[in-house]
């Protein structure tokens, strides 16, 4: 079954026309969870909840905004929206508890939806979470595994275009995307715009899915590697401005850096249609760069990743475009 189809199935009011009073989206992919929230907004509203409250909460919060919510009786019969959102699992010795008042609370003039963005195996042995399972409707947000994003991309563009894609032309959306899925619902809406044709193939996605420019892929690598701290900055800037997918050409500055420190520890590295100063500037870059820097810059490159697919990182102020600026600055101090 498509996600669409999903989402439909699960918005279908009861025989009394009734919707669910509580919603459980579980999963760490931004697109699913950003289209659940919206059908679910919107379902609601055309029911008539018509006042939606927003919470976040993490770690040791307070939960008493929350408990208020649950409490409010409207003196006008309006019916209320609560949206309750843990960026993790780590919710606090507080936060059971307030799962249990959000389980008890939720009624025909209170739905409520619960969000869990960043869990592990170690979050669904507990009471709570195994009691929201059990007393809502739950929707998976989790990432979609590689393997099936060109299925998830086909039945996408059959369902909003009505445009079939080959199998080629799926798997190429796939990986000029990196299995960023808002990246890659931006290209399908671009496809519907630029291809008036039922049927998609490889030449019509080379043509008409964005790429980032090869003048600036290259433009951005030379400037790293020879330590041009305006020019980095002043590329990053315009590619963001230009609303840019970072996974789009992120994987390919990862090799930059990965060769790097193969040349700096003596080995070979496939140079293989890169350009002759692109080559030079390489050799030059892994003779001045410190072996240490380097693998603080990959270790950094796999936090821009994370944090462009809008998951949490650790100490970051999850702005993963300034992240990459850091990181590709960092060639520019020219350390021995």
């Amino acid at each position: 079954m498509s996600w669409s189809s999903l989402l439909a199935q699960k918005l279908r009011p009861d025989e009394n026309g009734n919707l669910p009073r509580l919603w459980f989206l579980l999963g760490s992919e931004p697109l699913l969870a950003i289209e659940a929230q919206d059908a679910i907004r919107a379902a609601a509203f055309k029911a008539g909840y018509s006042e939606r409250k927003s919470f976040v909460f993490e770690g040791n919060a307070d939960y008493s905004p929350l408990y208020e919510a649950l409490g409010d009786q409207s003196l006008f019969g309006e019916k209320n929206l609560i949206e309750v959102v843990f960026p993790r699992a780590t919710i606090g010795k507080n936060g059971p508890a307030a799962v249990e008042a959000v389980i008890e609370h939720a009624d025909e003039d209170k739905m409520v939806v619960v969000s869990l963005f960043d869990y592990d195996w170690t979050a669904t042995k507990k009471d709570w979470f195994n009691h929201l399972m059990k007393s809502s409707v739950c929707i998976r947000t989790d990432p979609i595994d590689r393997n099936a994003v060109p299925r998830w991309i086909t039945e996408r563009a059959k369902e909003k275009n009505g445009q079939t894609l080959t199998p080629e032309a799926a798997n190429l959306i796939a990986e000029r995307t990196e299995g960023n899925l808002l990246a890659t619902s931006q290209e399908i809406q671009k496809l519907a715009l630029l291809v008036n044709k039922p049927e998609i193939d490889v030449s019509d996605v080379l043509d008409a899915v964005s790429d980032v420019s090869r003048f600036d892929q290259e433009s951005l690598f030379l400037a790293m590697l020879e330590g041009d701290a305006r020019q980095v900055s002043k590329i990053i800037d315009s590619l963001q401005g230009e609303n840019v997918q970072i996974p789009s050409f992120l994987w390919m500055l990862t090799d930059v850096v990965r060769n790097l420190l193969l040349l700096n520890r003596g080995f070979a590295v496939r140079t293989f249609g890169l350009s002759e100063a692109h080559r030079s500037a390489l050799n030059r870059a892994s003779r001045r760069a410190n072996p240490k820097l380097l693998e603080l810059m990959l270790h950094r490159l796999s936090d821009v990743d994370r944090m462009s697919k809008g998951l949490f990182v650790e100490s970051s102020d999850g702005d993963a475009w300034q992240e990459l600026k850091a990181v590709c600055l960092m060639l520019s101090l020219k350390r021995k």
